[in-house]
């Protein structure tokens, strides 16, 4: 016996039933910018954050007030002006901000010279966490503590679910969602080096794995971890006083009619079992991309560095900030190798993987013909996130006569994904290497046109070549890190001064030529 026919229901909308979206703003032109006193009007400016917090265009007064003070080296005796010869407005912690432009003023400096002023913390990776100096507000009331689970209790994506009640924590689903790092994987070096491992559920992770102990975990929805993650479009924020952990909220860092209208300023699902460091520090990874504009107006700035404490920097250098600590292509959270990558490589292409050398490069044998264009490089840098960093600095050649031939015999006798020694062919001893080359760089300008139109990959390489180039003359010594950076630019692996292979690679024979004067 039928029971009738199917009901249709109309297209879904957003739920009619949201609370208190009138005290909340969806204009995305609704901002406040925040200016350095000591600085010229026109290149002030050191961060802009949105003003959500209230319908006319405002931000809560602490949620500002400290995002400044992160990124003036933990500094949360601020204050704000209109203008820097009036006096200083006067807000109570949760009060709101109108939207429009503040400048943020600390007490103890001169800022009648950039020298005598505050500086500012380049980016996060130069930022040092605060642990006994935690804002007021981001610390829990007297007498509560946080409700850590048994530290007994098994460090594995089930426990983070048994953890957190098996909900997201800002949306309260149960379905479709994961795992979430806060302070994320790819900062595991500065995780380390500022002693997060202080903070871990289990002790026997204070080591390598630490970052991925479940306090550094939560539980959120699929789609919302990615704008955690890659688009940093929200934090977790305290706002108003509480007598227990739980007045964390959604705050939006970035416009979204969606996730402003459902989350922006709701209470999140229990954060009690999160370490709050783990949280402020998030809000200060999240916010110091927003630093960049003010390191790039091509003038010397006052900074505040981990590795060489207050100092002035020329634009060159401050560049360098923004572009040896980019990782705006990564993601807070490892990824898995899909299936497709594999099956993409198994399809007719050659898997030729050459590392350079000082005098040895290895081949790891596959199939297909290695005429094939796909079996080009791509291009280090930004110009592809999806290519492992091992072929950064590789250059995979189609095989010539006669030493293609002499390869393709020897690959023939070799199992696939063996390693087969192969001594460097120079540019004299080899004629067919100058139109390999020119292959290669037309593959690499092809790719660079499609995954990189902006061109950001020659900022790169210039800043490289002019650390490079100053390092070794001497004109200006960096830190390991920064010429490891520049080494992974210019795909360069042992020996720096073979600017040469700049020369051919990129056509920069001025960097070539001044490089041999200052290296003889």
């Amino acid at each position: 016996m039928s029971l009738g026919t199917v009901t249709l229901r109309p297209q879904q909308r957003l739920p009619e039933h949201l609370d208190r979206v009138d005290t909340i703003s969806l204009n995305p032109l609704h901002q406040i910018e925040f200016k350095h006193p000591a600085y010229p009007a026109s290149s002030n400016t050191f961060l802009i954050l949105h003003a959500f917090d209230h319908p006319n265009g405002g931000l809560h007064y602490n949620t500002a007030k400290i995002a400044c003070g992160i990124i003036t080296g933990n500094r949360w005796d601020g204050s704000f002006r209109r203008d820097v010869d009036e006096n200083d407005l006067v807000y109570g912690d949760d009060d709101i901000m109108p939207s429009g432009v503040y400048y943020f003023i600390l007490p103890g400096f001169n800022y009648d010279s950039i020298e005598d002023s505050y500086p500012i913390t380049p980016n996060f990776a130069e930022w040092r966490f605060p642990h006994d100096n935690l804002p007021v507000n981001w610390r829990l009331p007297p007498g509560v503590f946080p409700n850590y689970p048994s530290r007994t209790q098994s460090q594995s994506v089930l426990a983070v679910t048994i953890r957190d009640n098996d909900e997201c924590r800002v949306s309260g689903r149960n379905e479709q969602h994961e795992v979430a790092h806060i302070i994320p994987v790819e900062e595991d070096q500065w995780f380390h080096t500022n002693r997060m491992t202080n903070y871990v559920l289990d002790p026997l992770r204070r080591g390598q794995s630490g970052i991925s102990d479940v306090n550094n975990q939560l539980l959120i929805r699929r789609d919302i971890h990615q704008s955690f993650d890659k688009e940093k479009k929200f934090v977790f924020v305290p706002k108003k006083p509480s007598t227990n952990a739980s007045n964390m909220v959604v705050h939006l860092l970035s416009p979204s009619r969606e996730y402003g209208l459902l989350y922006h300023n709701s209470l999140t699902r229990s954060l009690d079992a999160v370490p709050r460091q783990y949280l402020f520090a998030r809000y200060a990874w999240a916010i110091f991309p927003n630093v960049e504009p003010f390191l790039l107006c091509q003038i010397s700035r006052l900074l505040i560095t981990a590795s060489k404490g207050h100092q002035i920097f020329k634009p060159s250098e401050c560049k360098g900030f923004t572009v040896t600590r980019d990782k705006r292509a990564g993601t807070g959270s490892p990824k898995k190798r899909q299936k497709s990558d594999k099956a993409d490589n198994q399809d007719g292409a050659s898997d030729i993987d050459m590392e350079d050398a000082r005098s040895v490069k290895r081949i790891r044998v596959g199939t297909g013909s290695p005429e094939d264009e796909s079996a080009l490089p791509v291009a280090s840098g930004r110009s592809s996130p999806d290519v492992d960093d091992r072929s950064s600095s590789a250059a995979q050649c189609p095989s010539t006569e006669p030493r293609g031939a002499l390869v393709s015999q020897q690959a023939n006798q070799m199992e696939p994904g063996s390693v087969m020694p192969v001594q460097t062919v120079s540019k004299d001893d080899d004629p067919d290497l100058d139109r390999l080359r020119q292959m290669i760089k037309q593959a690499l300008e092809k790719e660079r046109g499609r995954s990189d139109p902006r061109g950001e990959w020659k900022d790169d390489v210039e800043w490289a070549m002019e650390t490079l180039r100053n390092q070794y003359s001497a004109k200006d010594i960096k830190g390991w890190e920064e010429i490891d950076e520049a080494h992974r630019i210019l795909g360069s692996v042992d020996d720096s001064r073979d600017w040469v292979q700049y020369e051919d690679r990129y056509g920069c024979d001025d960097v070539a030529s001044n490089s041999e004067d200052n290296l003889s």
